[in-house]
């Protein structure tokens, strides 16, 4: 098996082509099981590399050029092959909370309906015991189901969202500011809940950040952007 998870080459982004690219010619790699963090300042476009690599770039109004290698497999602007591997294979905690979740679903609307659209072949039994179990890994209890996304607390809707990221088991976990704004003791209980979802699941991860100190405690290495 191929020691890289994700191989992203002569990366150039940005919003304006009459202007200077936002990101030009960058380059890194993800390994398997690696936590590597993106690193740098706010507004230095980490949040646009992360919408490239999720196929999201233009929709926004972005443009991209270089290549970003999955499994062998350059899915940069290739809207089939990021249709197959958004969710099952590359999934996205984003940056707020509230914006994994639509604000008038309850929490299980939201989770079923991501398994109804790729898991059509489980019963509804099968799905609502893999939203407990994906619950639990979060240390969640299954009654915020019955709840709509602001009843939650902060660190709640955050775990929310990680559980929603994890729901496909996906080979890459992408974290885009995932603990901004929480309270330090939450901040810290959520990030050794994601250590040990990577070294049970043997996933890769990630993390897009400007705090030095996730930086530095949470990840393996870290590149600056």
């Amino acid at each position: 098996m191929d020691k890289v998870a994700l191989d992203v080459q002569n990366l150039t982004l940005g919003y304006d082509r009459n202007a200077a690219p936002l990101i030009e010619d960058f380059c890194f790699q993800l390994d398997r099981g690696e936590t590597l963090c993106l690193h740098g300042a706010s507004g230095c476009g980490k949040s646009t590399v992360i919408w490239a690599i999720m196929g999201k770039l233009q929709k926004i109004g972005g443009f991209s050029s270089g290549q970003i290698f999955y499994q062998g497999e350059d899915i940069l602007n290739d809207a089939a092959s990021m249709g197959r591997i958004r969710w099952e294979k590359i999934a996205l905690v984003p940056q707020s909370s509230m914006s994994a979740f639509n604000p008038v679903y309850k929490m299980k609307k939201t989770y079923m309906e991501l398994l109804n659209l790729k898991r059509k072949q489980m019963t509804s039994q099968e799905k609502e015991q893999l939203i407990r179990e994906k619950l639990e890994i979060v240390q969640l209890k299954e009654t915020i189901l019955n709840q709509y996304p602001h009843e939650l607390s902060g660190g709640m809707r955050q775990r929310a969202a990680i559980a929603l990221a994890l729901m496909l088991n996906p080979d890459i976990l992408i974290l885009d500011e995932a603990t901004t704004g929480l309270d330090v003791l939450v901040e810290a209980d959520i990030l050794w809940t994601l250590k040990k979802i990577r070294r049970e699941q043997s996933m890769s991860m990630l993390v897009v950040s400007h705090d030095t100190r996730i930086a530095n405690a949470f990840c393996d290495r870290r590149i600056a952007l």
